[in-house]
């Protein structure tokens, strides 16, 4: 089973409400909501994963970064270990996205469906209010 290691960021805009994108149909867990992020590669730390999937998925740019936590979750074809961060997002104005994506309440993230590794982070979130 491969390992990877999973850099996910938690984008808050100023009114509180959190981004999701919608998986493409074609990828891992496709169809379903989830957090921005991908693979942190061997040259840079993950916070810089963090930053860098962010813009790249997004064209945001985010202020106040933190961690929030860490969380291994195996499917039957990998085992992923996350890096949850979270920050702000006080310009959404450039937000381009190449996939489907919303905001949401955190005490609404129930609505969407997720993949089952997102359950355990959606509990760091909860411990962040």
């Amino acid at each position: 089973m491969r390992t990877q290691t999973i850099a996910l960021i938690a984008p808050f805009n100023q009114q509180g409400k959190l981004l999701l994108l919608k998986r493409d149909v074609n990828q891992h867990c496709g169809d379903l909501w989830s957090f921005p992020g991908g693979k942190v590669e061997a040259e840079e730390t993950a916070e810089s994963a963090a930053r860098r999937e962010l813009k790249e998925e997004t064209g945001l740019e985010g202020e106040s970064w933190k961690l929030l936590g860490t969380h291994s979750f195996d499917y039957p074809d990998r085992q992923l270990h996350f890096l949850l961060f979270g920050c702000i997002c006080e310009n959404t104005e450039p937000i381009s996205c190449e996939s489907p994506h919303t905001w949401a309440e955190t005490n609404k993230l129930h609505e969407f469906p997720m993949p089952d590794a997102n359950k355990d982070l959606i509990q760091l979130l909860k411990q962040k209010d």
